[in-house]
C-alpha cells in the first residue's frame, strides 16, 4: 500500500495503521458497509470518513447514514454517531520501514439511540498502531481499549492485524484477522476475518472492497465497498 497513488493502509479493513495522509492532503472514504447478525442487518449507507494530513498527524471526522433492519421490528434510518480522532505517528524509521503511532478517538452520541441508530452515550478508544513494510508486502496492526458509558455496555479490548501484498501498480490485496472481548453484558468475544483490497482507478481515486464473517461470534456476513478520494 505504499505504492504512489494507492490508498493508505486502513480502509477497507477494520484494523487501523499508523500512516497519516501526506501533509496538506485529504483522504476521503465514502463506503457502503453491511453487517448481518441473527435477526438484524445494519448498514452504513454511506459512511463519510474525512481525514486530513499534517506532519506525522492525521485529523479524522467520520459519520454514517445508518439503516438498521430488525427482522421482527422493521427498518429505521437516519444519521448515526459522530467519530472524531487524532492519529500521531511518533516513530517513522525509514531504513527499517517501521512505523508506530497512537490513534485516540472520541465517539459522540449524535445518532438516535431510541431508534437503534446510535450508542446513546459518549465512548472513547485508545489504540496503539504499528506497521512494517518489506518489498511488496505490508503488515500492520493495532491493539486498543474502548471505554463505553452507555447502559448495558462493557469496556472492551480489541486487536487486529492485516497482511497486504502489492500485486501490481494498480491492485493491492490483503487478509485481516481481528477480534474483541465482549462489548456488552449479553454478548461474547468475537474473532473475525476479512479478505479485501484496493484497485487504483486513477491518480486520485481508488476502489476499496472487503468481505468476511465471524469465526467466533454471531456476525454471519460483513461487506465493504466504496470509493477513496486522495488530493495528494
Amino acid at each position: 500500500m505504499l505504492a504512489i497513488g494507492l490508498a493508505q493502509a486502513g480502509p477497507p479493513f477494520v484494523t487501523d495503521d499508523p500512516e497519516p495522509p501526506p501533509s496538506g492532503g485529504w483522504e476521503i472514504n465514502v463506503p457502503f458497509i453491511l453487517e448481518r447478525t441473527p435477526g438484524k442487518t445494519e448498514m452504513d449507507a454511506p459512511l463519510f470518513d474525512f481525514n486530513y494530513g499534517l506532519p506525522d498527524i492525521q485529523l479524522k471526522l467520520e459519520f454514517p447514514i445508518k439503516i438498521v433492519h430488525d427482522d421482527s421490528d422493521g427498518t429505521m434510518a437516519g444519521a448515526g454517531d459522530l467519530l472524531l480522532g487524532v492519529k500521531w505517528r511518533f516513530l517513522n524509521n525509514e531504513p527499517l520501514q517501521l512505523q508506530l503511532g497512537i490513534y485516540p478517538q472520541l465517539l459522540l452520541p449524535t445518532g438516535d439511540h431510541a431508534r437503534d441508530l446510535g450508542e446513546g452515550r459518549t465512548a472513547f478508544v485508545l489504540p496503539l498502531v504499528a506497521q512494517k513494510n518489506w518489498e511488496k508486502w505490508t503488515l500492520y496492526g493495532n491493539v486498543g481499549f474502548w471505554w463505553q458509558t452507555a447502559a448495558e455496555t462493557r469496556n472492551y479490548v480489541y486487536a487486529g492485524a492485516v497482511l497486504e501484498r502489492e500485486i501490481d501498480e494498480r491492485l493491492t490485496l490483503g487478509v485481516e484477522l481481528f477480534g474483541n472481548s465482549p462489548k456488552d453484558r449479553r454478548s461474547r468475544s468475537d474473532v473475525a476475518f476479512n479478505l479485501g483490497g484496493t484497485w487504483k482507478l486513477s491518480k486520485h481515486l481508488n476502489l476499496l472492497f472487503a468481505g468476511g464473517r465471524d469465526i467466533v461470534g454471531d456476525t454471519t456476513a460483513m461487506g465493504y465497498i466504496g470509493l477513496q478520494f486522495l488530493t495528494k
